[in-house]
């Protein structure tokens, strides 16, 4: 199969079984500004502070189409955090964590599981032990990042039902 192909085909994927269960958790397509949110006015789980360059400006932000969305999402997150190469029942929670906490986090935390350096770099080593990544482990690391977040920020501990919600909810997902 042709690369461009392999793209489209992973991408129809990515829309249809992934996408679709992040954005429940951030709103859909519902324009909102949630107070304490440093990414400002979101979209579809876009935030528009982060990705002003995108855009022509909030007009153009606030008009985001659903395939726009996942098309960003796809390319800047899943693509970047290598999620195509982790087994399939660990690709969801492993998206969204990149989705939710950004992608130099998801990496650390999917090397401490697959026990490499956890420095945020997806190297030669990483890239070779990524096949070993469960969702169990990724479940388990980011539950225990946010109390440990939600301990140190006081201003994070009104965040704290929310996140483990939507871990576990991702978490039963199959």
């Amino acid at each position: 199969m042709n690369i461009a192909l392999q793209r489209e085909t992973e991408f129809t994927h990515f829309k249809e079984e992934i996408f679709k269960h992040t954005l429940k958790w951030e709103g859909g397509g519902k324009l909102h500004n949630v107070r304490g949110d440093s990414g400002g006015w979101t979209v579809w789980g876009i935030a528009y502070n982060y990705n002003k360059k995108l855009f022509n400006n909030l007009v153009d932000f606030k008009d985001t189409t659903y395939n726009e969305a996942a098309a960003i999402a796809f390319v800047k997150y899943y693509l970047s955090v290598r999620a195509n190469l982790v087994p399939i029942e660990a690709r969801l929670m492993y998206f969204d964590i990149a989705y939710n906490m950004g992608n130099k986090q998801a990496i650390k935390m999917m090397q401490r599981c697959i026990g490499v350096n956890g420095d945020g770099i997806i190297g030669a080593i990483t890239e070779s032990k990524m096949g070993n990544l469960t969702e169990k482990c990724l479940y388990d690391r980011r539950t225990k990042f946010y109390y440990s977040l939600a301990r140190r920020k006081v201003r994070f501990k009104r965040f704290l039902k929310g996140w483990l919600n939507r871990t576990n909810d991702i978490f039963k997902i199959k």
